[in-house]
């Protein structure tokens, strides 16, 4: 997901990842030149990151989905020109999937006048779609929460809040080695 995030911003571009884990794509970012913050929910994982990549100190913050709120209002009080969110929305139910997007695009800065295609505000999601028999019930064999949101659910709910499909890749041949294909969703705020 990286170098696809990478093409679609333009240089210098303020980015929120959200799930951050062990800041791997924090500090690839950050070293590309971009401005980067980060949430994850996970105590262990934020240590994990800091310890690994000093550089991210100050940078990741403690937040959740499904109700995100904006963590770095103090930093980004208009917004971010970017948000990625790769391999979290699958631990979120469909009942709480509208609340979780609608938290992820309040984390943008809306659109100027001015903005040329590039530099509208961008949201990269990717998705899992694990195949139905390797899961049971809602969860797993992990036994973690896994739920397949569908890239034309996700679409339908992000249009109402101003954010358009521009680039959609799905990675099907990945599922006969892992039972996953992977969506990879590029929006842009109108």
């Amino acid at each position: 997901m990286l170098p696809h995030a990478v093409q679609a911003l333009p240089p210098g571009a303020s980015v929120l990842d959200v799930g951050a884990g062990s800041g791997r794509d924090m500090a690839a970012l950050q070293e590309l030149g971009f401005n980067v913050f980060g949430v994850e929910p996970h105590a262990a994982m934020r240590e994990t990151a800091l310890r690994l990549r000093p550089g991210l100190a100050g940078r990741l913050r403690d937040a959740a989905l499904p109700a995100l709120g904006r963590p770095f209002v103090d930093r980004q009080p208009q917004g971010f020109d970017a948000l990625l969110c790769s391999a979290v929305l699958m631990h979120i139910t469909p009942v709480e999937l509208p609340t979780a997007l609608a938290a992820l695009a309040q984390q943008l800065r809306p659109a100027a006048i001015n903005d040329t295609e590039a530099q509208r505000p961008a949201m990269l999601l990717s998705l899992p779609e694990m195949d139905r028999q390797r899961l049971h019930g809602d969860r797993d064999a992990d036994n973690r929460r896994f739920h397949n949101h569908q890239p034309a659910t996700v679409q339908a709910l992000l249009a109402p809040l101003g954010l358009q499909l521009v680039s959609a890749r799905t990675q099907a041949q990945m599922r006969a080695s892992t039972g996953t294909c992977w969506h990879t969703l590029l929006f842009r705020r109108g």
